[in-house]
């Protein structure tokens, strides 16, 4: 069990850290795959009401050619467009006038409903109600989203709470664009286990770990930024990076400290093991590694643990098992990084994908 180090007295010194953590809330998402639509093949809804955001919907399609994304923002969001390059990257970026925009997730299912329009004129139409008086039984997951990424400028993890797929019901499901009836993505058997291939959750974080920089390397994070260092007493590095929001808490432990860079001695070399937790579950983690050779210090970070799912209802164990991607995407990415040293260090940083796994497995399995 992890225990929260103390914060650093406003008298400690400044460390240099080449880690960058934050984090961001959604408070409920939708979202699907279409089987058979010319232009798209995803389609994800986000319902944001938070003092940061602001309240509205965003939605984004994904295009079936390049994966490259196009999203609908709401009037008012305050939203950094920066932070969703997944897929094949950023199409185009809207504010957009709803007809419609409604997302609700209660205790006894999904009630969402949307209507806009496109960039290319089309109308669009989502329709989902699987409310019945139920009360559901859901779960945490970690989303594959960063698994189709294929130039990350950072490790996104995705992390749902209060998870769960669409019960089949009275009412279907409808996706309608251009006045066309899409086709969505399904889960084999589902004669028996009743759950339409669509996946909702009642809050998400959005976790940030090393957006890609190049630029001066930045000291300890203090109060009022999204990010702080925690410093194992005595040693001059750090320990741990915390980043809250909106009742979610994302922490990277190191072991032992990462240490300040600029205090590193010439020749030096050292290693160790990190993790990263999120509202206390471990997602993945790895190795890190340091040396210095004269005015540069190189920096490595790979990733060998895979996510790791706990108590998941029966068939999204089923899911997760047959569809490896849901737990190995996160070996895919590795870190690498050059400081220079001087008066005002600087870094450079990036994320590269190794392996083939983008998904294709769970395209096939689900026809999408």
């Amino acid at each position: 069990m992890d225990v929260e180090p103390a914060r650093p007295a406003a008298t400690a010194p400044s460390v240099r850290c080449p880690f960058s953590l934050t984090a961001e809330p959604v408070a409920h998402m939708l979202n699907l795959e279409l089987a058979d639509h010319p232009v798209y093949d995803g389609l994800e809804l986000q319902w944001f009401d938070d003092d940061v955001h602001g309240t509205g919907m965003l939605a984004f399609l994904s295009r079936r050619a390049g994966r490259a994304v196009d999203y609908y923002a709401q009037p008012g969001l305050r939203l950094d467009p920066a932070g969703y390059r997944i897929g094949g990257g950023t199409r185009s970026w809207n504010e957009t006038e709803f007809a419609v925009a409604r997302l609700e997730v209660a205790d006894d299912g999904v009630d969402a409903h949307v209507r806009f329009t496109d960039v290319d004129g089309r109308a669009v139409e989502v329709r989902v109600l699987d409310r019945d008086g139920r009360r559901r039984h859901r779960a945490t997951l970690l989303a594959p989203v960063s698994a189709a990424v294929e130039r990350p400028e950072s490790m996104l993890l995705v992390w749902l709470t209060d998870f769960d797929l669409v019960h089949v019901g009275p009412t279907p499901p409808v996706v309608r664009i251009d006045g066309q009836d899409a086709v969505i993505g399904r889960l084999p058997g589902d004669g028996l286990h009743r759950r339409h291939l669509i996946k909702y959750a009642g809050s998400l974080c959005a976790v940030t770990l090393n957006r890609s920089q190049d630029g001066p390397l930045a000291g300890d994070a203090t109060d009022g930024a999204p990010t702080q260092s925690t410093h194992v007493p005595g040693d001059a590095g750090t320990a741990v990076l915390v980043a809250d929001a909106d009742g979610h808490r994302a922490r990277v432990v190191l072991d032992p400290a990462l240490p300040d860079l600029t205090t590193l001695a010439e020749g030096a070399r050292t290693t160790g093991r990190w993790h990263v937790t999120v509202d206390g579950a471990r997602l993945t983690g790895g190795r890190w590694w340091v040396r210095r050779i004269g005015g540069l210090i190189d920096l490595r970070l790979d990733v060998d643990e895979r996510w790791r799912p706990r108590r998941l209802p029966l068939l999204m164990r089923v899911v997760t098992t047959v569809a490896p991607v849901f737990r190995r995407w996160p070996t895919t990415y590795r870190w690498r990084a050059r400081v220079e040293l001087g008066p005002e260090p600087a870094m450079t940083s990036r994320w590269e994908r190794v392996g083939g796994e983008r998904g294709a497995g769970y395209r096939r399995l689900t026809g999408s």
